[in-house]
């Protein structure tokens, strides 16, 4: 499948049709991890535990200040 980029503000965006989205098992709330992966790019339905992962490593200082 071939898709071209759209102008989305100041961005570019592709828009992933709802039959692609229904193959995948992606819902319209649900979220999506993009993976650079071998000269292209991997989009995958978000793991809740990876999410939380990366978020963690990301704003350690801010999460711990708001656990005092």
């Amino acid at each position: 499948m071939i898709k071209k980029l759209q102008k989305i503000g100041n961005s570019r965006g592709i828009l992933l049709e709802k039959p692609l989205l229904k193959l995948l098992k992606i819902d319209e709330d649900d979220s999506i991890e993009l993976i650079p992966h071998e000269g292209g790019l991997l989009i995958r339905k978000a793991d809740v535990r990876s999410a939380y992962q990366q978020i963690s490593r990301k704003h350690r200082k801010s999460l711990d200040k708001l656990a005092e």
